[in-house]
């Protein structure tokens, strides 16, 4: 947050507070204070303005600046309910709603952090600040819906802003994952459900699975429009140009759009996308869920172009690098991270982030490159230990990643996959019984049964032979469960139309 102009705003109140003091040295403290805040001695300038508080607990503005000065020294805790009582005397005081709304997401009450920054959106609509960290709260919240409205206001005070775009996109594709989910979850067989996991594959350069799922959906819905054009798509993309001009053909022949009955479509073929999602939030039916994923699919499209559009930036190499990661291209994805880190070497995120994408590439000797400069500068980050203990595992070395992965667990104990590689460290280094209950809590994303197979070994050693047969047994029923690799891989076969 730019605090530079708001303080300065800010501190202006200070002067019609003092004259409320009869104190000869209030006016002192006050001075003091201004020019302590004005040379960033935040921590400071808390002596001065609490002393002044203590001397008029009930003005406004003194107990703004001391709210002021206590969330800038990084005394957030004790901010906040000065800012509060602050705000509560003087209901329109801008800066105290802003203070208060930034000193709770600090705190990591994002929840919190709401009600003060909508009121500060609304005593100042255009202040960016103020627009910026409610959006921050909500998408921390996951209320995408109503943190992409501020965005949107932003991208316009701010068209200039990559972080913006970035945000914003990444906003609808929430928004459409989530409308996907509804979808899938009401109505998977759909022709409209099959329809778009036909394009995730696609865009997955699964051509045959797609091609498959299109069939399924035009076999359920001849006239939905799109289908015959993404499987001549297919035939292109896979040499059958005279197979892609029949399923050409048969797009061409399908009815236009009847737009009083299908409204929807015809909004979405105009580019009107907002209204559609607007439009498709009042149905129910499984075309309005189709629709809806569609038109916020397209809008994330709109905003990632804007920020490519941009100069070179953190985010838009971010952008690119998962666009990469997604389709599997794990070396050009790790490339587009560098350069973001470049861009931002003191986001310890975005060096995570290329050190995963470097295990998936199976750079090994990369990956612990990265993590091990990133643990230097930030020991205690728990993301960073976790992952360079599964690399060094990977490189056969039990031994050196133990310590690492107990850090990880010890310092972030919920996730089910730290406990997965400390449970297989301490296996690897023979203490099967040390091994059981961290394996026992990673069975949740025991997604190919390996946990299973690994804590019935654990079983065996430790003499719990019943336990072993059910792991073992569990186990079994994942494996059989799974197509075989290269059945995965090959696909059901392109027929002609």
């Amino acid at each position: 947050m730019r605090a530079g102009p708001i303080l300065a705003a800010a501190l202006g109140l200070l002067a019609g507070a003092v004259s409320l003091l009869r104190a000869d040295d209030a006016a002192e403290k006050s001075r003091r204070g201004k020019e302590l805040m004005a040379a960033g001695r935040y921590a400071e300038a808390v002596t001065p303005y609490r002393e002044l508080v203590d001397a008029a607990p009930q003005n406004p503005g003194l107990l703004l600046n001391l709210g002021m000065a206590l969330h800038l020294s990084g005394q957030d805790a004790e901010a906040v309910p000065r800012l509060e009582a602050a705000l509560r005397l003087q209901p329109d005081l801008f800066p105290a709603a802003l203070f208060l709304g930034a000193a709770h997401l600090r705190l990591g009450r994002a929840a919190a952090s709401v009600a003060p920054l909508e009121t500060a959106v609304r005593l100042e609509p255009d202040n960016r600040d103020a627009r910026s960290l409610l959006a921050e709260a909500l998408v921390g919240l996951e209320r995408y819906a109503e943190a992409a409205p501020h965005l949107r206001r932003l991208s316009q005070l701010a068209p200039a802003d990559a972080a913006t775009w970035f945000s914003l996109g990444k906003a609808y594709e929430e928004l459409a994952g989530g409308a996907f989910r509804e979808l899938m979850d009401r109505d998977p067989e759909s022709a409209y459900g099959l329809a778009l996991v036909a394009e995730a594959r696609l865009k997955q350069d699964r051509r045959a699975a797609a091609f498959v799922l299109y069939r399924q959906a035009i076999d359920r819905a001849p006239n939905l429009r799109g289908l015959h054009a993404a499987v001549a798509e297919i035939y292109r993309a896979t040499g059958h140009s005279d197979w892609a001009a029949v399923e050409e053909e048969r797009e061409r022949k399908l009815p236009r759009p009847d737009c009083p009955r299908e409204a929807l479509e015809c909004a979405f073929s105009a580019g009107k996308h907002l209204d559609v999602v607007a439009a498709a939030s009042k149905q129910p039916s499984a075309a309005a869920r189709y629709w809806t994923v569609r038109a916020y699919n397209e809008l994330a499209l709109g905003a990632f172009s804007r920020l490519t559009a941009l100069p070179p930036s953190a985010e838009a190499y971010e952008w690119t690098a998962q666009m990469h990661r997604e389709e599997g291209r794990h070396l050009e994805s790790a490339e587009q991270w560098r350069k973001a880190v470049a861009l931002a070497p003191g986001d310890s995120r975005l060096r995570l982030e290329l050190a995963l994408t470097l295990r998936m590439a199976r750079d090994l000797a990369g990956a612990r490159q990265v993590l091990e400069e990133l643990l230097k500068t930030s020991p205690d980050l728990p993301e960073a230990n976790g992952l360079l203990g599964d690399v060094l595992l990977a490189e056969e070395q039990p031994e050196r990643a133990l310590p690492l992965l107990e850090k990880a667990v010890r310092l972030r104990p919920e996730p089910p996959q730290g406990h997965g590689s400390l449970g297989r460290a301490y296996a690897l280094v023979g203490r099967p019984a040390d091994a059981i209950p961290h394996l026992e809590k990673a069975l949740p994303a025991d997604a190919d049964g390996s946990l299973r197979y690994q804590l019935a070994r654990c079983y065996q050693a430790a003499g719990r032979p019943e336990d072993a047969r059910k792991a073992l047994a569990a186990y079994e029923e994942i494996r059989k469960a799974s197509p075989p690799p290269e059945t995965a891989s090959q696909g059901p076969p392109i027929t002609p139309p």
